[in-house]
């Protein structure tokens, strides 16, 4: 594959967040999970499971659980510094999602390398404990599924659907889990609602590369 088709890939797809009603080939959508299974993963465990929803009465619950969260956290204490009308912009927003005719829910399930077993077994150690606090904002297991939801955007992109990665409805993680059927092992931590697209959103600004990207050379 030419760099310029892909880069042409990468530079078309956007996140949306409205849907035809129309349904979606279930071929279609494993095609495109099928795709993302071949990201890079930790360990190359795949520690990851992708749920697919089109029950409309499991969508709407979904939906309405992470709504009463959504109003839970609109309706605690705000200081000055918090502006009311973008409160409530965001609070009658929350559900939007469940408007797509599909839902894809990802959960993540425990990993631990070797070095996760060391430390595990030394935390009483101050040194060990610093490098755990490290370790744990870049857990393994996240960033796998990163590499997985990224590809899972671009393939269904490719594909003619449209998605959005959100992480947002982790506000209702417990009832999310419940509601899918979750087992105890697995963290529900991304959903990715899909269908066919109903816009056609502008590009959004990027920084410029000098100041996303830093070259650290050596002496020539």
């Amino acid at each position: 594959m030419e760099f310029a088709a892909l880069r042409q890939v990468f530079a078309t797809r956007r996140s949306i967040r409205k849907w035809k009603k129309d349904p979606v080939p279930e071929e279609l959508l494993m095609q495109a999970i099928e795709a993302a299974t071949l990201c890079p993963s930790s360990g190359g465990k795949q520690t990851y499971k992708c749920y697919v929803i089109t029950d409309s009465g499991k969508i709407a619950a979904i939906g309405q659980a992470v709504q009463s969260a959504s109003d839970y956290l609109a309706s605690l204490p705000q200081g000055s510094e918090v502006d009311r009308e973008e409160v409530e912009r965001w609070r009658a927003k929350a559900g939007f999602f469940a408007q797509a005719p599909v839902l894809l829910a990802v959960s993540t399930f425990q990993y631990q390398s070797l070095a996760d077993k060391l430390q595990a077994m030394n935390m009483d150690n101050p040194r060990v404990a610093e490098i755990n606090r490290g370790r744990r904002i870049a857990a393994s297991r996240i960033q796998t599924v990163g590499a997985f939801v990224d590809h899972l955007l671009l393939a269904l992109h490719t594909l003619g659907l449209g998605a959005v990665w959100m992480t947002g409805p982790t506000m209702a993680k417990k009832e999310i889990e419940k509601i899918i059927g979750m087992g105890p092992d697995e963290d529900f931590v991304a959903l990715v609602p899909v269908g066919y697209p109903a816009e056609e959103p502008e590009p959004p600004a990027r920084k410029p590369l000098s100041e996303l990207v830093e070259f650290i050379r050596g002496q020539v």
